[in-house]
């Protein structure tokens, strides 16, 4: 059940920076696909708290189009990790009416993964459900790059025009930004829609944020004065 949004500001639509899941290998000792493994685990608690408050739409960046460039054993592991673990990721989600959609240049996968990916999107598409919208090989200078030469075909390019060719097209901008880890950069994550969004870093790594830290940014959320720009 949605919390009462009456007292509260709620966010519309929150985007995640899922930093450091590495390091919190590291600090156990294991491998680095370790922490991945753990920071997969984390994604439904952390969305299924976002939703109980109300949020309407939570994009996570899970691959960036630069960690294609890590060794080449971890990027097979995370891979794999999308082909294995993407549908019982999801699964609890789609089950509690959320609709899932995927940002990013999927053509960088192998054709099973893709067509996992296609039928996860498939399976709810109503357009009032909350979403879930994961950011796989997403680079947001890329999808700049890729939205300025799809409305350059369709003519003149406007504003209007060029948001439509975005992946997030149907979503509105992010109110709230949100980076783990300890790092204090967006790294390339959706830069164009990021513009008047309210920015929050934690150290805390990944695979250790939960529902009471997101509740308290919330809260903090809710102590900020949003302008725009306009005062």
């Amino acid at each position: 059940m949605k919390s009462d949004a009456a007292s509260k500001s709620v966010p519309k639509h929150i985007g995640i920076i899922m930093d450091g899941n590495r390091r919190w290998a590291k600090s156990k000792r294991k491998p680095a696909v370790f922490g991945h493994r753990a920071g997969v685990k984390n994604i439904v608690p952390v969305v299924s708290t976002a939703f109980d408050y109300g949020v309407d739409a939570v994009t996570l960046y899970a691959f960036s189009s630069e960690n294609k460039c890590r060794e080449a054993n971890e990027v097979n592991a995370l891979v794999d990790l999308i082909r294995t673990q993407l549908k019982p990721l999801t699964r609890p989600l789609i089950a509690r009416g959320s609709r899932v959609m995927f940002s990013g240049d999927d053509t960088y996968f192998p054709n099973d993964v893709r067509k996992i990916m296609a039928e996860i999107a498939s399976e709810n598409t109503d357009k009032s459900a909350q979403v879930v919208n994961i950011a796989l090989n997403y680079g947001s200078r890329n999808e700049i790059v890729r939205a300025a030469t799809l409305a350059a075909r369709s003519g003149e390019i406007t504003a209007q025009s060029f948001e439509k060719c975005l992946y997030t097209a149907e979503l509105p901008d992010p109110d709230m930004i949100i980076r783990t880890g300890g790092e204090k950069r967006l790294s390339n994550f959706l830069m164009y829609q990021a513009a008047y969004s309210e920015l929050f870093f934690t150290d805390t790594l990944w695979p250790d944020f939960g529902g009471d830290e997101l509740l308290s940014l919330f809260d903090e959320f809710n102590h900020r004065t949003r302008r725009f720009g306009k005062l």
